[in-house]
């Protein structure tokens, strides 16, 4: 595993990090969000596991899917070791103070290692983001949080935050080889210059790159199935476009798209680490891949690269699901 300074704090982060969403095939809706089946959160707990094993550290929890108690027994399982070596990141999702959440969350984990609060869109922080980010500023000072920072998907929010939110650690922002418009504007130059740690969301496009592989590990699904270009339905559609991916994917013999798309993000030095959702052991295996490479792309993974982005922008935003069709509108690079 590789690891990374979390901005100026001092905490090393795995450049591959476990994403928050959980199998859709196993959820199950209740009062307050949703919860897995027996069996798949057995799934969870076991690629989780088997992710720390590998050096992975770093795992997003979300309380709406209904995985703050499993992680909290996941990593006590493993004793006072694995808990000093797991890195839980949180954030509040129920209309509740966040202080309050804090605290719960710190009665559970023993400790808060990471915490964010998500800043919707628009160009400024408001007044309720700035009462919550003091709470945050101070629960830090009080030793209850190690790192604070947010998650947005504007980047007119992000450079706000830069700006008017004291002390901030760290960002979660989009980014992958379709959708880096940060690379072109302000933001990661702001963020370099007050050494504020970035980690990409959405690697993978909401898993959405996958329906873009024809190598994809059998079995392996996006979060939500949606249009897959590979289906014979699909392919007289863009037949020259098609073939151009088809044609670059074979000078990588070894490699898939997908693990092309992650090492082009481990590639990126300004980025602490790649957070994509894992839901199989394949695709657990296939992130690892691309990681015992150098991280630096060939031409051959350059020309997949390029084709697949012209594949999703002949398709029109079709590519994604609805929910995340905003990747394109906002962060199409």
């Amino acid at each position: 595993m590789i690891y990374r300074r979390l901005g100026q704090t001092d905490i090393d982060v795995s450049l591959l990090s476990f994403g928050s969403h959980t199998d859709p095939r196993f959820k199950k809706k209740v009062e307050h969000g949703n919860v897995l089946l027996a069996e798949g959160q057995e799934r969870r707990d076991r690629l989780i596991a088997r992710a720390l094993d590998r050096g992975v550290n770093l795992v997003d929890t979300y309380e709406s899917e209904g995985q703050w108690e499993p992680m909290a027994r996941l990593v006590a399982a493993g004793g006072s070791a694995r808990r000093n070596k797991t890195l839980v990141s949180l954030c509040r999702q129920f209309p509740m103070f966040v202080g309050e959440n804090i605290d719960r969350a710190a009665k559970l984990f023993g400790h808060v290692d990471l915490y964010r609060i998500y800043l919707s869109e628009g160009k400024a922080v408001d007044g309720k983001a700035l009462a919550d980010w003091e709470v945050l500023r101070k629960a830090k000072e009080a030793g209850k949080v190690r790192a604070i920072g947010i998650s947005a998907h504007d980047e007119g929010m992000m450079l706000s935050a830069l700006r008017e939110l004291e002390g901030i650690d760290y960002v979660m922002f989009p980014y992958n080889f379709i959708h880096a418009r940060a690379d072109y504007g302000e933001f990661l130059p702001e963020a370099a210059r007050r050494g504020v740690g970035l980690i990409a969301i959405k690697p993978l496009a909401a898993g959405s790159i996958v329906k873009l592989d024809p190598r994809a590990p059998g079995g392996t699904q996006p979060e939500r199935d949606f249009v897959q270009l590979y289906q014979a339905k699909y392919r007289p559609l863009l037949p020259a476009v098609v073939a151009d991916l088809t044609r670059s994917l074979e000078q990588m013999p070894e490699e898939t798209l997908c693990q092309a798309a992650l090492r082009f993000v481990y590639s990126r030095p300004f980025l602490t680490a790649a957070m994509p959702g894992m839901f199989e052991d394949a695709t657990l295996e296939d992130n690892f891949t691309g990681l015992r490479r150098q991280l630096e792309l060939s031409r051959g993974e350059r020309a997949a690269l390029d084709a697949a982005s012209r594949v999703a922008a002949v398709t029109e935003g079709q590519w994604l699901p609805g929910h995340y069709r905003w990747l394109d509108e906002r962060w199409q690079g």
